[in-house]
């Protein structure tokens, strides 16, 4: 009881003041959900939440852990909790937290695994801040954590200039054997010169590969 009334407080907290001038369509899914027409209320919040909006990704996550206006899906909360968060949504953190403790380990994987495929298809697509998120999702949602891999997302973040990407990669590199720490660069630098290929002209560095 005492879950579902936090929840519950996070989504009217949310939806009453979180932005100084809401978007139209955040306003309506709001309005909507005030007055009970909750599933018309998360199919605008997971039009924004697809579009990247972290508030009305955080709004999706309590709607889907409610079960209101759509069926409880801890696994899908999870996964937009976490996508807010990952944005820099500071009242995601609670929340991913708490979403995270009620699922199992093979749920665990699930959502770190959905997380992981869609955030490389972000990078794919010239967002950069994705791979920070990805190496984030290696070190925190990844049990046990796989550290070698979260530093070469960290160090391919870092070399795209992301904000932090540094700071954490060298944190990792501390925790690792010198063996596995070369080896992860190697790696890195054989992953840079594949996103340079892939990623857009105007997200590419001078010092990608040229050809």
């Amino acid at each position: 009881m005492r879950c579902c009334a936090i929840l519950t407080g996070l989504l009217l907290a949310l939806a009453t003041g979180g932005q100084a001038a809401p978007k139209p369509d955040f306003a309506t899914a709001v309005q909507l959900a005030e007055a009970g027409r909750t599933a018309e209320a998360v199919s605008i919040f997971r039009q924004l939440s697809q579009d990247g909006d972290p508030v009305a990704q955080v709004n999706l996550a309590v709607m889907q852990a409610l079960g209101r206006g759509v069926p409880q899906d801890d696994v899908t909360a999870a996964y937009w909790a976490w996508r807010a968060r990952f944005a820099g949504e500071a009242r995601a953190i609670d929340l991913s937290d708490h979403l995270l403790s009620r699922l199992t380990d093979p749920a665990r994987t699930r959502l770190a695994d959905r997380l992981e495929a869609d955030l490389q298809a972000l990078a794919a697509d010239g967002e950069v801040t994705a791979f920070l998120s990805l190496g984030r999702v290696a070190l925190e949602l990844r049990s046990p954590s796989q550290d070698p891999r979260a530093l070469e997302w960290f160090a391919l973040a870092a070399a795209f200039e992301v904000p932090d990407a540094a700071v954490l990669r060298d944190a990792v590199a501390l925790r690792l054997e010198p063996a596995a720490r070369l080896m992860a660069q190697d790696k890195t630098l054989q992953a840079f010169e594949e996103w340079c290929a892939t990623l857009p002209v105007d997200a590419r560095l001078a010092t990608c590969p040229v050809g």
